[in-house]
């Protein structure tokens, strides 16, 4: 229910559920006998006004995300919305915070994302060692899609060889293709890219000396 937010196939729902495509037609079977869901042209969907079953699942993971989330940050906030999510831990060094699909034990199982003057980053996952420099830049963009992230996201892009298709593959998992392909035609064309959100290519030459990155 949680991710037939639009139609979409089986393959789709399993590689955003993280579940075989066996277990996902199993479960697709099941709503479809009862009523809620149809199929069209190998596309699952909510039948009728059975779409707000959609809405209850997104309500009922915030609830139980938030409720594991207090547990660990209680001045937190979740800013980025998912089955993942990237907490804000509030203000004044508070650093506690994670992603809470699991309960982390402590601020040792949380993994550093971008520090700024005001918040601590963190993300949370029982699967993961550490933040890859794709996911890094996403979540970047998603903590804020501002001049100011996205020049730290250029600059990480700059200074580490991220790979383009995997870029590509974490931005449509966070509905960020349209952000992630301004930055790379921005790095590809030297700047010629119409967005305010981005710095002058002299600018971003400046800033690149200044944290001693140099550009491929």
């Amino acid at each position: 229910m949680y991710y037939l937010d639009q139609p979409r196939t089986v393959s789709e729902i399993a590689d955003r559920s993280d579940n075989y495509r066996n277990t996902v037609n199993r479960v697709l079977k099941r709503f479809r006998d009862r009523g809620p869901v149809g199929t069209t042209d190998g596309h699952y969907e909510f039948n009728a006004d059975f779409d707000r079953l959609h809405e209850f699942a997104r309500e009922l993971a915030h609830y139980l995300h938030r409720q594991r989330f207090e547990a660990v940050a209680p001045k937190g906030t979740i800013l980025w919305g998912g089955l993942r999510r990237i907490p804000r831990p509030g203000r004044d060094g508070d650093r506690r915070g994670g992603v809470p699909r699991n309960r982390p034990r402590s601020i040792r199982d949380l993994r550093p994302l971008v520090p700024t003057h005001r918040y601590r980053y963190y993300s949370y996952s029982e699967e993961l060692d550490a933040v890859s420099p794709a996911k890094l830049c996403c979540h970047t963009l998603l903590i804020d899609d501002g001049s100011r992230h996205r020049s730290y996201c250029l600059l990480l892009l700059s200074h580490v060889d991220v790979g383009e298709a995997d870029l590509r593959e974490q931005a449509a998992k966070y509905v960020l293709e349209d952000e992630i392909d301004a930055l790379l035609r921005y790095l590809e064309t030297h700047g010629e890219v119409d967005d305010d959100r981005l710095p002058e290519w002299d600018e971003f030459q400046d800033l690149t000396a200044d944290y001693e990155v140099r550009l491929f």
